[in-house]
């Protein structure tokens, strides 16, 4: 019989997806907060300069109502005063060129202490905020602020340092969250798979286990009515063969016993003939009951082996059935080999009865070319159409049922069966394979 081979089953994994998934995922979000970091870096640094302005305007505002005369906000980096040109020459004239408007931050930067190859020590930084005032006043404050470059600075060191924790830390929570995901979402399946694999009709009648989430216990229920399903309908049909093995071998052993009796009894010419045609009829009512029941049995066990010589089956066969040529005009041309193999005799008498029926029933006339050499068996069929259409029309029409059945019987067996057509013959080969070749 032919082995049975795990199937390799297609398709993609859920657990690969899910982590290709997670990768892709923490790789997009380091690249985009490392595009919106110095963004909102900026963004923030504006907006605390912002308040700080905005809190000084309002202090002074305050101030006035009390004192007309409280000074105006000015510190050591701070310079205010109500008109863009009473601040310090050096600041107005940064901001001359721009519109300004209330409520609105400016700045101006400058690179300082640069040498002949551009590298500056500081980088000189000049903010303005315009604080309107209620007496319809406006309040011009201005910040100053230096930021120095200083190559590999312990605060540099700090900071690389950080991004870098801050990266291994992300990895980590992300290769943690995937174990995570995968325990609560590939298990269960995995677990479904399995149980789905132990499923059988001994036991699809107990409760499927829980398996955690709605969408896989509906689909362990769906799984188990399908299952139960298949097991009543299998229950059917082994028992119909069961039955249908009696009660159709039954009426043919009777028919085969009359007919052995009517032929010991004297009989007159008239008679043999009725006779003949029933035990034909007989005969291959048996050899199709007998090929429908074998292939319709679950069993996987093997036919039963024995040392035969293939030759003297087809032989027999062909003496069985050569009443089907008729009054063609039909010849055999036997290239037998009488090789001795050990082979089930059952299926190779179904397979050698088919083919040998077909090439007698649908050849019309000419020479029927049967040959059987180291374990392949061969018919070749002439076709009486001279043409290729004619050919494929009696490939089409006369090999149906027969065809289908050899083919059955070869795939299960794990035997090489093809049919060759050709211009003016169709040839039929088997290619029987003993028992023990598969594990040579």
């Amino acid at each position: 019989m032919a082995n049975k081979k795990a199937t390799r089953v297609r398709g993609r994994s859920i657990f690969r997806e899910l982590g290709i998934a997670f990768f892709l995922g923490v790789i997009l979000l380091l690249l985009v907060y490392t595009f919106l970091l110095p963004i909102f870096f900026v963004a923030g640094s504006d907006e605390s300069i912002i308040y700080l302005l905005e809190d000084l305007g309002q202090s002074y505002e305050e101030a006035v109502k009390t004192n007309p005369d409280a000074p105006l906000p000015e510190t050591y980096l701070i310079q205010s005063a109500f008109s863009l040109e009473a601040l310090p020459a050096e600041m107005s004239r940064r901001f001359k060129e721009e519109p300004l408007e209330p409520l609105e931050l400016y700045y101006d930067d400058e690179d300082r202490g640069c040498d002949a190859e551009g590298n500056c020590k500081e980088t000189y930084y000049l903010y303005l905020y315009i604080y309107p005032l209620e007496d319809g006043r406006k309040l011009y404050i201005t910040l100053e602020s230096t930021e120095e470059y200083l190559e590999g600075s312990e605060e540099d060191q700090v900071v690389l340092l950080a991004f870098a924790i801050i990266g291994i830390v992300n990895l980590l929570a992300t290769f943690v969250s995937a174990r995570i995901l995968s325990k609560r979402l590939i298990r269960p399946i995995q677990n479904l798979e399995n149980w789905a694999q132990s499923l059988n009709a001994e036991n699809v009648g107990e409760t499927p286990p829980n398996f955690r989430f709605r969408e896989l216990n509906n689909l362990a229920v769906k799984l188990t009515y399908t299952v139960s399903r298949i097991s009543e309908f299998v229950e059917r049909e082994q028992t119909f063969l069961r039955y249908a093995s009696h009660e159709l071998r039954t009426p043919i052993t009777v028919i085969a016993g009359n007919i052995a009796l009517l032929k010991s009894q004297e009989s007159g010419a008239e008679d043999t003939v009725p006779v003949e045609r029933i035990q034909r009829a007989n005969l291959n009512m048996r050899i199709i009951v007998e090929t429908l029941l074998w292939l319709g049995r679950e069993s996987s066990a093997p036919p039963r082996l024995e040392k035969l010589v293939p030759a003297k089956l087809i032989i027999g066969c062909i003496e069985e059935l050569s009443y089907l040529k008729g009054n063609k005009p039909l010849t055999e041309l036997l290239d037998l080999s009488e090789d001795e193999a050990e082979l089930p005799k059952a299926p190779l008498l179904i397979l050698f009865g088919n083919l040998i029926r077909n090439a007698f029933q649908h050849a019309q006339k000419g020479e029927i070319k049967i040959s059987y050499s180291n374990g392949v068996f061969e018919i070749e069929n002439p076709v009486s159409a001279g043409s290729k259409a004619d050919a494929t029309s009696v490939y089409e029409e006369s090999f149906g049922f027969g065809l289908s059945l050899c083919e059955r019987i070869a795939r299960r067996m794990g035997w090489d069966f093809t049919l060759e057509e050709q211009q003016d013959a169709i040839i039929t080969r088997l290619v029987l394979r003993p028992a023990d070749a598969d594990s040579k």
